[in-house]
């Protein structure tokens, strides 16, 4: 698996070398920004769970149908 956000994806990899990999993608915004595939979406570091003293990632996967 590959962490990334958009800056290292246009910038720092070459995803036609990466493409075997799946893709954990980090973005906080509303919506994802990037262009490329992704199966992983990192999309807050806010993030609050009941037991766990500071603030948390939050993630979710994207499943094709």
């Amino acid at each position: 698996m590959i962490y990334s956000n958009m800056l290292w994806e246009a910038f720092e990899f070459d995803l036609t070398e990466l493409a075997e990999y799946p893709i954990w993608y980090a973005d906080y915004e509303l919506l994802p920004q990037t262009p490329y595939h992704f199966e992983y979406w990192q999309y807050s570091n806010e993030g609050n769970i009941s037991g766990v003293p500071s603030r948390v990632d939050m993630d979710i996967r994207l499943i094709p149908r």
